[in-house]
């Protein structure tokens, strides 16, 4: 396995930015306008390069063990199943990323209690945690600044797009009783959206950064994997927001060394889309 240092890391996530720059900037709107569905555009501009990140991960990873075993990949894409303090993490992770007065307290003291278990002697952990949180519930003092820089005006095609994830239809097709969109929806973006994500990033990327940034490489991936969503991110406040919860997921992922509380806590950070498919399915 070869270092990520600051080369390796632009060109590991400056790729699949352009990629996905180029998808919604272009391909996208080309396809709107020559009368694609919805539903096609979907599939080519979210599931389809998603489900190739998965695919580079595991290409990737089988490639420095230079073998295809299942257990060896589990190993190196941090598969292996964890330890209960591993799952106390991705509590506090899933709490931290969702977001909201109890969802921040139960982060809070998921938190506290794998510090107690994990026997550290590191108090300034906690304490660290704690600032966090505090950001995070504050950081929309400075939302209006910071929505003043602006990366780029959002096209017709990306208000509409990003219109058709409920509650009235999912990509063109209407909610109301059709409870397979929620389950398709669910299925789909677990396997592609989280788990190529969570594969490629915290599982093949981020222990090459660790091996060039060493105890640092957590705010090199979490900044870094923030930046990555500028394509669909028009402000400044759209890219600290990210980054806020991008930094706490990917210190997660290095102290547990398990893309596992990654899994579990972007799973809840992207909550509110299903649950706004559910809320069109069971309109009356």
């Amino acid at each position: 396995m070869k270092p990520a240092s600051w080369l390796a890391t632009a060109l590991l996530f400056g790729v699949p930015a352009l990629v996905f720059a180029f998808l919604f900037h272009r391909l996208g709107p080309d396809l709107w306008r020559q009368g694609t569905s919805w539903w096609c555009i979907f599939h080519l501009l979210l599931v389809l390069p998603l489900a190739l990140m998965l695919v580079a991960a595991l290409l990737g990873a089988a490639i420095d063990l230079r073998c295809v075993s299942w257990k060896s990949l589990r190993q190196r894409l941090r598969l292996s199943v964890p330890s209960g303090t591993v799952w106390l993490w991705a509590v506090a992770l899933s709490g931290f990323m969702y977001g909201g007065n109890w969802a921040d307290l139960i982060a809070v003291a998921a938190s506290w209690l794998a510090l107690w278990k994990e026997k550290t002697s590191q108090k300034w952990m906690f304490v660290a945690i704690l600032i966090g949180t505090f950001v995070k519930r504050n950081a929309a003092l400075f939302q209006p600044t910071l929505q003043s820089v602006r990366f780029f005006d959002p096209s017709t095609f990306y208000t509409e797009f990003f219109s058709h994830f409920g509650p009235q239809d999912f990509m063109g097709i209407s909610l109301r009783g059709a409870w397979w969109i929620p389950v398709y929806y669910a299925v789909v973006m677990l396997v592609c959206n989280i788990g190529g994500e969570e594969l490629w990033w915290r599982g093949y990327v981020l222990p090459r950064q660790e091996l060039a940034f060493g105890r640092t490489a957590w705010v090199v991936h979490g900044i870094s994997w923030s930046a990555f969503h500028l394509f669909i991110q028009p402000t400044l406040w759209d890219t600290v927001r990210m980054a806020i919860t991008g930094v706490a997921l990917s210190f997660v992922a290095q102290r547990t060394k398990s893309i596992w509380p990654g899994i579990v806590g972007h799973s809840f950070g992207n909550l509110p889309f299903f649950l706004s498919l559910v809320k069109g399915v069971m309109a009356l």
